[in-house]
């Protein structure tokens, strides 16, 4: 009896210390986990699949736009829908879309051609029948101011490519800044030439092409291609079994961004162009201090840190798309693009502008360029 008395009694101690856990240790986040189901505004958030430096978590939902109604900028000059024009200003190019098509050009999307390479600024919903509309572009190709190679110089040749960074996406969609467009380009083509270079062993120049400082050429870049090409094939299916209308991603532990669109087959058609740009983006960052990855309630905290009540602008870009932005003092933002014809939301974008320089961004907050309607 004494026996089993002393080995009740350890078994209780065990208990005992069981469940004394120290509550201040923080609790480690596995990847590629099941958590709770995590909904917004109808939209969930799935579970996320982490490659290396970056994260991915892929949004599904009921879409209100139904059904396949755009065709895409790169399908639209791929099959001579629509003729993108240079008018001989870098901030401005033209556009005809002699199809039936309702043409969505993804801001971001980048036109490869002209005198230079351009990215055009917004996005923009091109009707049917249109002529010379106008497009607000910045050059992502300084120095160049002529033909390229077998390039027409009137009109650009393609759409393959869109920005693959959010500075850059910000610097040419809320800054509106063309230096700063430039000095992003050339920084991000460092990166990505430090980190090849640094995964190979040995020397590599995305650059070293017929016109150095192209963004474009720089994308096409054999290297870049070959390195991306390995991490596209384990995430291009992430979107195949869901009712995917978005996604969230985080690099080096820390959420870049969160787009949604409300028609699966645009952010379906779209889904390869934005996949690149996103493994693009991990890549040049690769080697920073790299952050426990995120949680599907810290991607619902991003998407809720705007309010109803914070800054309202908004432009009408043209008969058929209207650009609205929302921004807080803390530097949040979400673009919202609509469709006048359905008036509704076809995209929105929740993003986080750098708040270290608080002079820079109130100035630029105060003093936006859009007019607020009412």
């Amino acid at each position: 009896m004494k026996v089993f008395s002393i080995s009740i009694g350890f078994l209780c101690l065990f208990v005992v210390l069981m469940g004394c856990k120290d509550k201040s240790q923080k609790p480690v986040i596995a990847q590629n986990t099941t958590e709770a189901v995590i909904r917004v505004d109808g939209i969930t958030i799935n579970d996320s699949k982490t490659q290396g430096n970056l994260q991915l978590f892929i949004l599904s939902g009921k879409e209100k736009v139904s059904g396949k109604r755009y065709t895409t900028l790169s399908e639209a000059m791929d099959a001579k829908k629509v003729i993108v024009k240079e008018t001989g200003s870098v901030n401005e190019l033209e556009i005809d879309n002699n199809s039936s098509d309702y043409v969505f050009i993804h801001s971001g999307d980048i036109v490869k051609g002209g005198k230079q390479d351009r990215t055009i600024s917004y996005d923009v919903i091109v009707p049917p029948q249109t002529k010379n509309m106008s497009l607000a572009s910045f050059c992502v190709e300084q120095g160049r101011w002529e033909q390229r190679a077998d390039e027409m110089v009137v009109a650009f040749s393609s759409n393959t490519k869109m920005l693959s960074s959010k500075d850059l996406r910000l610097a040419a969609k809320h800054e509106n800044n063309q230096g700063k467009v430039w000095s992003k380009v050339s920084e991000q083509k460092e990166y990505l030439n430090a980190k090849l270079s640094a995964r190979n062993g040995y020397e590599v120049d995305i650059a070293a092409n017929e016109s150095n400082s192209s963004l474009q050429l720089a994308l096409e870049s054999k290297e870049l291609k070959k390195t991306k090409e390995s991490i596209y094939e384990k995430l291009k299916g992430l979107i195949d079994t869901q009712d995917a209308i978005g996604y969230a991603y985080a690099i080096n532990g820390e959420i870049y961004g969160v787009e949604v669109y409300n028609n699966k087959q645009l952010f379906a058609d779209l889904w390869d162009k934005i996949l690149e740009s996103v493994i693009v983006e991990a890549i040049s960052e690769e080697g920073e201090e790299v952050m426990a990855v995120k949680t599907k309630e810290e991607v619902l905290a991003y998407m809720k840190e705007i309010k109803a009540t914070d800054k309202k602008t908004a432009k009408k870009v043209n008969a058929a798309t209207r650009f609205k932005t929302i921004q807080n003092e803390k530097g949040n933002l979400v673009f919202s693009t609509e469709d006048l014809g359905k008036q509704q939301w076809i995209h929105k974008s929740y993003m986080k502008i750098d708040t270290t320089d608080r002079a820079q961004h109130e100035n630029l907050f105060l003093n936006s360029r859009f007019n607020i309607e009412n």
